[in-house]
Protein backbone atom coordinates (compact mmCIF):
# COMPACT_ATOMS: atom_id res chain seq x y z
CA UNK A 1 0.00 0.00 0.00
CA UNK A 2 1.22 3.34 -0.76
CA UNK A 3 1.73 5.74 2.36
CA UNK A 4 -0.09 8.28 0.59
CA UNK A 5 -3.32 5.84 0.67
CA UNK A 6 -2.42 4.77 4.31
CA UNK A 7 -1.95 8.23 5.63
CA UNK A 8 -5.48 9.24 4.01
CA UNK A 9 -7.01 5.82 5.40
CA UNK A 10 -5.40 6.64 8.28
CA UNK A 11 -6.92 9.91 8.93
CA UNK A 12 -10.44 8.60 7.54
CA UNK A 13 -10.37 5.86 10.49
CA UNK A 14 -9.69 8.40 13.44
CA UNK A 15 -11.91 11.18 11.80
CA UNK A 16 -14.61 8.67 11.76
CA UNK A 17 -13.83 7.26 15.11
CA UNK A 18 -14.17 10.39 16.45
CA UNK A 19 -17.13 11.59 14.69
CA UNK A 20 -19.34 7.64 15.54
CA UNK A 21 -17.92 9.16 19.73
CA UNK A 22 -19.21 12.77 18.69
CA UNK A 23 -22.46 11.83 17.20
CA UNK A 24 -23.19 9.79 20.43
CA UNK A 25 -22.13 12.07 23.28
CA UNK A 26 -24.27 14.87 20.83
CA UNK A 27 -27.36 12.79 20.47
CA UNK A 28 -27.68 11.71 24.30
CA UNK A 29 -26.85 16.01 24.97
CA UNK A 30 -29.49 16.74 22.62
CA UNK A 31 -31.51 14.00 24.47
CA UNK A 32 -31.20 15.45 27.67
CA UNK A 33 -31.43 19.24 26.79
CA UNK A 34 -35.22 17.98 25.13
CA UNK A 35 -36.28 16.18 28.66
CA UNK A 36 -35.61 18.82 30.63
CA UNK A 37 -37.77 21.03 27.90
CA UNK A 38 -40.18 18.88 28.00
CA UNK A 39 -40.23 18.96 32.13
CA UNK A 40 -40.64 22.67 32.20
CA UNK A 41 -43.61 22.25 30.19
CA UNK A 42 -44.49 19.16 32.41
CA UNK A 43 -44.41 21.56 35.57
CA UNK A 44 -46.10 24.42 33.78
CA UNK A 45 -49.12 22.30 33.39
CA UNK A 46 -48.87 20.72 36.89
CA UNK A 47 -49.09 24.56 38.10
CA UNK A 48 -52.10 25.01 35.30
CA UNK A 49 -53.72 22.18 36.20
CA UNK A 50 -53.35 22.65 40.01
CA UNK A 51 -55.14 26.08 39.12
CA UNK A 52 -57.78 24.28 37.46
CA UNK A 53 -58.50 22.39 40.06
CA UNK A 54 -58.65 24.76 43.43
CA UNK A 55 -61.67 27.03 41.27
CA UNK A 56 -63.08 23.77 40.03
CA UNK A 57 -64.35 22.77 43.55
CA UNK A 58 -65.73 19.46 41.92
CA UNK A 59 -65.86 15.86 42.19
CA UNK A 60 -62.43 13.80 41.15
CA UNK A 61 -64.84 12.41 37.96
CA UNK A 62 -64.78 15.71 36.34
CA UNK A 63 -61.13 16.39 37.37
CA UNK A 64 -60.48 13.03 35.55
CA UNK A 65 -62.28 14.63 32.21
CA UNK A 66 -59.93 17.93 32.19
CA UNK A 67 -57.77 16.46 29.77
CA UNK A 68 -57.01 13.03 28.14
CA UNK A 69 -53.67 13.33 28.87
CA UNK A 70 -54.19 13.45 32.95
CA UNK A 71 -54.67 10.39 35.27
CA UNK A 72 -55.67 11.48 38.52
CA UNK A 73 -56.01 8.44 41.18
CA UNK A 74 -56.79 8.39 45.03
CA UNK A 75 -53.83 8.05 47.49
CA UNK A 76 -54.32 5.60 50.01
CA UNK A 77 -50.57 4.92 50.45
CA UNK A 78 -47.97 7.28 51.97
CA UNK A 79 -46.75 10.12 49.38
CA UNK A 80 -44.70 9.81 46.65
CA UNK A 81 -41.93 11.62 45.67
CA UNK A 82 -42.55 14.19 42.56
CA UNK A 83 -40.83 12.03 39.80
CA UNK A 84 -40.14 12.70 35.87
CA UNK A 85 -40.34 9.40 33.64
CA UNK A 86 -40.50 7.84 30.17
CA UNK A 87 -43.52 5.39 29.64
CA UNK A 88 -45.29 3.66 27.42
CA UNK A 89 -48.80 4.14 26.81
CA UNK A 90 -51.33 2.93 24.70
CA UNK A 91 -53.18 4.46 21.84
CA UNK A 92 -56.45 3.23 20.74
CA UNK A 93 -56.24 5.48 17.50
CA UNK A 94 -53.12 3.36 15.82
CA UNK A 95 -53.73 0.84 18.20
CA UNK A 96 -49.93 0.78 19.65
CA UNK A 97 -48.17 1.95 21.68
CA UNK A 98 -46.40 5.45 21.72
CA UNK A 99 -43.66 6.60 24.32
CA UNK A 100 -45.14 9.53 26.14
CA UNK A 101 -43.16 11.85 28.97
CA UNK A 102 -44.87 11.75 32.29
CA UNK A 103 -45.26 14.27 35.65
CA UNK A 104 -46.53 12.69 38.91
CA UNK A 105 -47.41 14.92 41.98
CA UNK A 106 -49.47 14.84 44.70
CA UNK A 107 -52.66 17.10 44.64
CA UNK A 108 -54.70 17.57 48.03
CA UNK A 109 -58.69 18.21 46.93
CA UNK A 110 -61.09 18.98 50.04
CA UNK A 111 -58.54 17.19 52.27
CA UNK A 112 -57.81 13.94 50.24
CA UNK A 113 -54.83 13.11 48.44
CA UNK A 114 -54.79 12.48 44.84
CA UNK A 115 -51.92 11.43 42.75
CA UNK A 116 -51.88 12.87 39.25
CA UNK A 117 -49.93 11.68 36.62
CA UNK A 118 -49.55 14.39 33.33
CA UNK A 119 -47.86 13.11 29.73
CA UNK A 120 -47.10 14.91 27.13
CA UNK A 121 -45.85 12.22 23.38
CA UNK A 122 -42.37 12.35 22.78
CA UNK A 123 -43.26 11.11 19.17
CA UNK A 124 -42.49 14.40 17.38
CA UNK A 125 -39.60 14.87 19.66
CA UNK A 126 -38.02 11.87 18.92
CA UNK A 127 -39.29 12.54 15.02
CA UNK A 128 -37.01 15.78 15.70
CA UNK A 129 -33.80 14.65 17.58
CA UNK A 130 -33.43 12.13 14.43
CA UNK A 131 -34.31 15.20 11.81
CA UNK A 132 -31.54 17.16 13.65
CA UNK A 133 -28.82 14.23 14.11
CA UNK A 134 -29.14 13.45 9.93
CA UNK A 135 -28.38 17.06 9.25
CA UNK A 136 -25.62 17.27 11.87
CA UNK A 137 -24.13 13.72 9.94
CA UNK A 138 -24.63 15.19 6.06
CA UNK A 139 -23.19 18.67 7.17
CA UNK A 140 -20.18 16.79 9.05
CA UNK A 141 -19.89 14.46 6.23
CA UNK A 142 -19.60 17.04 3.65
CA UNK A 143 -17.29 19.19 5.68
CA UNK A 144 -15.08 16.10 6.20
CA UNK A 145 -15.40 14.86 2.60
CA UNK A 146 -13.69 18.15 1.32
CA UNK A 147 -11.00 18.35 4.36
CA UNK A 148 -9.77 14.82 3.29
CA UNK A 149 -9.71 15.49 -0.42
CA UNK A 150 -7.57 18.65 0.26
CA UNK A 151 -5.38 16.98 2.58
CA UNK A 152 -4.94 14.25 -0.22
CA UNK A 153 -4.21 16.36 -2.38
CA UNK A 154 -2.52 18.53 -0.44
CA UNK A 155 -0.18 15.86 0.91
CA UNK A 156 0.33 14.33 -2.70
CA UNK A 157 2.34 17.74 -3.45
CA UNK A 158 4.02 17.66 -0.60
CA UNK A 159 5.29 13.56 -1.13
CA UNK A 160 6.11 14.52 -5.17
CA UNK A 161 9.53 15.26 -4.47
CA UNK A 162 10.13 12.49 -2.51
CA UNK A 163 8.43 9.93 -5.28
CA UNK A 164 10.80 11.67 -7.99
CA UNK A 165 13.34 11.00 -6.08
CA UNK A 166 12.03 7.42 -5.72
CA UNK A 167 11.88 7.22 -9.64
CA UNK A 168 15.21 9.07 -10.37
CA UNK A 169 17.30 6.18 -7.66
CA UNK A 170 15.44 3.46 -9.76
CA UNK A 171 16.66 4.15 -12.37
CA UNK A 172 19.98 5.36 -11.47
CA UNK A 173 22.92 3.71 -13.77
CA UNK A 174 25.76 3.59 -11.89
CA UNK A 175 27.50 3.73 -15.92
CA UNK A 176 25.72 7.03 -16.44
CA UNK A 177 27.80 10.37 -16.89
CA UNK A 178 25.18 12.11 -16.00
CA UNK A 179 24.81 13.80 -12.83
CA UNK A 180 22.50 12.60 -10.01
CA UNK A 181 20.73 15.50 -9.62
CA UNK A 182 17.48 15.26 -7.12
CA UNK A 183 14.54 17.97 -6.87
CA UNK A 184 14.29 20.86 -4.17
CA UNK A 185 12.00 20.68 -1.38
CA UNK A 186 10.51 23.09 1.20
CA UNK A 187 10.34 20.28 3.37
CA UNK A 188 13.31 19.83 5.74
CA UNK A 189 12.79 16.08 5.84
CA UNK A 190 13.26 15.88 2.56
CA UNK A 191 15.93 17.97 1.70
CA UNK A 192 17.93 16.17 4.28
CA UNK A 193 17.14 12.88 2.17
CA UNK A 194 18.44 14.32 -0.70
CA UNK A 195 21.61 15.28 0.99
CA UNK A 196 22.31 11.70 2.29
CA UNK A 197 21.06 10.46 -1.09
CA UNK A 198 23.84 12.34 -3.52
CA UNK A 199 26.39 11.85 -1.28
CA UNK A 200 25.91 7.96 -1.22
CA UNK A 201 25.29 7.78 -4.47
CA UNK A 202 28.37 9.60 -5.56
CA UNK A 203 30.46 7.44 -3.03
CA UNK A 204 29.07 4.48 -4.61
CA UNK A 205 30.26 5.96 -7.88
CA UNK A 206 33.70 6.58 -7.08
CA UNK A 207 33.80 3.28 -5.19
CA UNK A 208 32.44 1.17 -8.41
CA UNK A 209 35.14 3.75 -11.14
CA UNK A 210 38.19 2.07 -8.59
CA UNK A 211 36.86 -0.98 -9.01
CA UNK A 212 36.24 -1.26 -12.58
CA UNK A 213 39.70 0.25 -12.81
CA UNK A 214 41.38 -1.99 -10.65
CA UNK A 215 39.45 -5.63 -12.25
CA UNK A 216 40.31 -4.14 -15.91
CA UNK A 217 44.05 -3.77 -14.46
CA UNK A 218 44.34 -6.75 -13.09
CA UNK A 219 42.98 -9.05 -16.03
CA UNK A 220 44.76 -7.03 -18.61
CA UNK A 221 48.11 -7.90 -16.02
CA UNK A 222 47.02 -11.35 -15.20
CA UNK A 223 46.15 -11.96 -19.27
CA UNK A 224 50.13 -10.80 -20.38
CA UNK A 225 52.17 -13.43 -18.21
CA UNK A 226 49.54 -16.06 -18.30
CA UNK A 227 50.00 -15.65 -22.26
CA UNK A 228 53.76 -15.52 -22.19
CA UNK A 229 53.40 -18.98 -19.75
CA UNK A 230 51.58 -20.32 -22.03
CA UNK A 231 53.68 -19.73 -25.25
CA UNK A 232 56.80 -20.82 -23.61
CA UNK A 233 54.86 -24.08 -22.75
CA UNK A 234 54.06 -24.52 -25.88
CA UNK A 235 58.05 -24.60 -26.81
CA UNK A 236 58.82 -26.70 -24.57
CA UNK A 237 56.21 -28.88 -25.76
CA UNK A 238 57.18 -28.79 -29.32
CA UNK A 239 60.89 -29.43 -29.00
CA UNK A 240 60.92 -33.05 -28.10
CA UNK A 241 63.87 -32.84 -25.89
CA UNK A 242 62.26 -33.92 -22.49
CA UNK A 243 61.83 -37.35 -21.34
CA UNK A 244 58.01 -38.40 -21.00
CA UNK A 245 57.85 -37.37 -16.98
CA UNK A 246 59.02 -34.04 -17.50
CA UNK A 247 56.51 -33.75 -20.53
CA UNK A 248 53.35 -34.65 -18.50
CA UNK A 249 54.76 -32.38 -15.87
CA UNK A 250 54.50 -29.31 -18.47
CA UNK A 251 51.31 -30.59 -20.69
CA UNK A 252 49.74 -30.53 -16.83
CA UNK A 253 51.03 -27.14 -15.85
CA UNK A 254 50.37 -26.00 -19.60
CA UNK A 255 46.34 -27.00 -18.99
CA UNK A 256 46.14 -25.64 -15.38
CA UNK A 257 47.72 -22.28 -17.32
CA UNK A 258 44.66 -22.35 -19.70
CA UNK A 259 42.33 -23.42 -17.41
CA UNK A 260 43.74 -20.13 -15.29
CA UNK A 261 43.23 -18.07 -18.28
CA UNK A 262 39.87 -19.20 -18.69
CA UNK A 263 38.47 -18.36 -15.20
CA UNK A 264 40.10 -15.15 -15.30
CA UNK A 265 37.92 -14.31 -18.73
CA UNK A 266 34.81 -15.64 -16.99
CA UNK A 267 34.95 -14.00 -14.07
CA UNK A 268 35.37 -10.59 -15.27
CA UNK A 269 32.32 -11.28 -18.11
CA UNK A 270 30.33 -11.77 -14.67
CA UNK A 271 31.86 -8.54 -13.15
CA UNK A 272 30.65 -7.10 -16.47
CA UNK A 273 27.47 -8.49 -16.25
CA UNK A 274 26.64 -7.72 -12.61
CA UNK A 275 27.70 -4.10 -13.14
CA UNK A 276 25.54 -4.02 -16.44
CA UNK A 277 28.36 -3.08 -18.59
CA UNK A 278 26.54 -3.99 -21.72
CA UNK A 279 23.61 -1.25 -22.27
CA UNK A 280 22.85 -1.40 -25.86
CA UNK A 281 20.15 -4.17 -26.80
CA UNK A 282 18.10 -4.84 -29.90
CA UNK A 283 16.20 -7.21 -31.36
CA UNK A 284 17.95 -10.85 -31.91
CA UNK A 285 17.35 -14.06 -33.53
CA UNK A 286 17.92 -16.63 -31.02
CA UNK A 287 17.33 -19.76 -33.99
CA UNK A 288 20.48 -18.38 -36.21
CA UNK A 289 22.55 -17.96 -33.37
CA UNK A 290 21.62 -21.94 -31.86
CA UNK A 291 21.98 -23.48 -35.79
CA UNK A 292 25.39 -21.65 -35.88
CA UNK A 293 26.46 -23.06 -32.26
CA UNK A 294 25.24 -26.40 -33.39
CA UNK A 295 27.56 -26.33 -36.21
CA UNK A 296 31.05 -25.12 -34.55
CA UNK A 297 30.02 -28.32 -31.97
CA UNK A 298 29.23 -30.38 -34.92
CA UNK A 299 32.34 -32.69 -34.07
CA UNK A 300 31.38 -33.01 -30.58
CA UNK A 301 28.05 -34.14 -31.26
CA UNK A 302 29.38 -36.45 -33.91
CA UNK A 303 31.90 -38.14 -31.65
CA UNK A 304 28.93 -38.33 -28.43
CA UNK A 305 26.91 -39.68 -31.18
CA UNK A 306 23.88 -37.17 -30.05
CA UNK A 307 20.89 -37.00 -31.78
CA UNK A 308 19.66 -33.24 -32.46
CA UNK A 309 16.01 -32.74 -32.41
CA UNK A 310 15.46 -28.83 -33.49
CA UNK A 311 11.59 -27.63 -33.28
CA UNK A 312 11.87 -23.67 -33.76
CA UNK A 313 10.36 -20.66 -34.46
CA UNK A 314 12.90 -18.84 -37.50
CA UNK A 315 10.63 -15.84 -36.71
CA UNK A 316 11.35 -15.42 -32.94
CA UNK A 317 12.95 -13.06 -31.54
CA UNK A 318 14.42 -11.51 -28.16
CA UNK A 319 15.47 -7.84 -26.87
CA UNK A 320 18.73 -8.85 -25.55
CA UNK A 321 22.53 -7.32 -26.29
CA UNK A 322 23.38 -9.82 -29.21
CA UNK A 323 27.30 -10.81 -27.38
CA UNK A 324 25.25 -11.52 -23.99
CA UNK A 325 22.72 -13.56 -26.11
CA UNK A 326 25.06 -15.55 -27.85
CA UNK A 327 27.15 -16.53 -24.67
CA UNK A 328 23.61 -17.73 -23.18
CA UNK A 329 23.22 -19.83 -26.03
CA UNK A 330 26.61 -21.25 -26.36
CA UNK A 331 26.69 -22.00 -22.27
CA UNK A 332 23.33 -23.74 -22.74
CA UNK A 333 24.33 -26.10 -25.68
CA UNK A 334 27.60 -26.52 -23.54
CA UNK A 335 26.15 -27.89 -20.82
CA UNK A 336 24.13 -30.18 -22.40
CA UNK A 337 26.14 -31.96 -24.65
CA UNK A 338 28.72 -32.18 -21.85
CA UNK A 339 26.57 -33.54 -19.39
CA UNK A 340 24.90 -35.77 -22.18
CA UNK A 341 25.60 -39.17 -22.69
CA UNK A 342 26.62 -41.82 -25.75
CA UNK A 343 24.02 -42.05 -28.20
CA UNK A 344 21.70 -39.54 -26.05
CA UNK A 345 19.57 -36.76 -27.55
CA UNK A 346 19.80 -32.80 -27.58
CA UNK A 347 16.07 -31.45 -28.08
CA UNK A 348 16.08 -27.89 -28.89
CA UNK A 349 12.75 -26.05 -28.55
CA UNK A 350 12.29 -22.03 -29.20
CA UNK A 351 9.18 -19.95 -29.31
CA UNK A 352 8.44 -16.35 -29.01
CA UNK A 353 8.38 -17.04 -25.00
CA UNK A 354 10.77 -19.66 -24.12
CA UNK A 355 13.56 -21.44 -24.94
CA UNK A 356 14.13 -25.69 -23.74
CA UNK A 357 17.26 -27.42 -24.23
CA UNK A 358 16.78 -30.91 -22.96
CA UNK A 359 19.36 -33.48 -22.59
CA UNK A 360 19.18 -37.20 -21.97
CA UNK A 361 21.14 -38.48 -18.47
CA UNK A 362 20.81 -40.29 -15.20
CA UNK A 363 19.10 -37.61 -12.71
CA UNK A 364 20.98 -35.67 -10.46
CA UNK A 365 22.36 -36.41 -7.38
CA UNK A 366 22.69 -33.09 -6.00
CA UNK A 367 20.33 -30.44 -5.52
CA UNK A 368 19.18 -28.78 -8.16
CA UNK A 369 19.43 -25.85 -6.37
CA UNK A 370 22.92 -25.44 -6.42
CA UNK A 371 23.54 -25.78 -9.87
CA UNK A 372 23.50 -21.86 -10.48
CA UNK A 373 25.86 -21.42 -7.76
CA UNK A 374 29.47 -20.63 -9.07
CA UNK A 375 32.27 -23.13 -9.24
CA UNK A 376 29.49 -25.61 -8.76
CA UNK A 377 29.62 -28.58 -11.26
CA UNK A 378 28.34 -32.10 -11.60
CA UNK A 379 31.04 -33.28 -13.80
CA UNK A 380 34.42 -34.13 -13.64
CA UNK A 381 35.87 -32.99 -17.06
CA UNK A 382 38.46 -30.36 -15.98
CA UNK A 383 37.12 -28.18 -19.19
CA UNK A 384 34.40 -27.60 -16.56
CA UNK A 385 34.64 -24.15 -14.46
CA UNK A 386 31.33 -24.42 -12.90
CA UNK A 387 30.81 -20.65 -14.14
CA UNK A 388 28.45 -21.72 -17.51
CA UNK A 389 24.54 -21.86 -15.77
CA UNK A 390 25.88 -18.63 -13.11
CA UNK A 391 26.65 -16.46 -15.77
CA UNK A 392 23.67 -18.22 -17.84
CA UNK A 393 21.69 -17.22 -14.44
CA UNK A 394 23.57 -13.61 -14.37
CA UNK A 395 21.77 -12.93 -17.93
CA UNK A 396 18.50 -14.12 -17.62
CA UNK A 397 18.50 -12.04 -14.00
CA UNK A 398 19.86 -8.41 -16.18
CA UNK A 399 16.48 -8.88 -18.64
CA UNK A 400 14.29 -9.90 -16.65
CA UNK A 401 14.00 -13.65 -17.91
CA UNK A 402 13.77 -16.47 -15.39
CA UNK A 403 15.58 -19.90 -15.89
CA UNK A 404 14.75 -23.47 -14.29
CA UNK A 405 15.85 -26.74 -14.35
CA UNK A 406 13.82 -30.11 -13.98
CA UNK A 407 14.14 -33.32 -14.96
CA UNK A 408 11.50 -34.85 -17.30
CA UNK A 409 11.08 -38.64 -19.00
CA UNK A 410 15.05 -39.02 -18.35
CA UNK A 411 15.79 -35.79 -19.83
CA UNK A 412 17.95 -32.91 -18.05
CA UNK A 413 15.57 -29.85 -18.82
CA UNK A 414 16.49 -26.32 -19.05
CA UNK A 415 13.94 -23.50 -19.47
CA UNK A 416 14.73 -19.70 -20.01
CA UNK A 417 11.20 -17.87 -20.35
CA UNK A 418 11.62 -14.71 -21.89
CA UNK A 419 8.21 -13.51 -20.40
CA UNK A 420 9.62 -10.56 -17.74
CA UNK A 421 9.01 -11.63 -14.51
Amino acid sequence: MRLLNKITLNLLAITLFIFLIGMVAFYYMLRQQVDQNINQELKKREMSISKEFDAAHSSVNQLVNLNDTVIITTLNQPRPPETFSDTLLFNPETNSYALFRQLGFIKTIHNRDYYIQIFKPLEETDRLIIRIVIIMNLLVILIILPLIIANRHSSRQDWKVFYDTLSKINNYDVNSHEAFLLQNSDIKEFEDLNRVLVAMTERIKNDYLNLKEYIENASHEIQTPLAIINSKMELLLQSGDMKEKQYKTVADAYEASNRLSRLNKTLILLAKIENRQFPESKPVNPAIMINHQLESLEDLIHAKKIKVIRHMEDKATVDMNPYLADILLVNLIKNALRHNISGGELKIELTKEHLKIANSGPALQVDPDTMFKRFHTSSSSVESLGLGLSIVQKICTMYGFSVNYSYQNNLHVMQVDFVKV
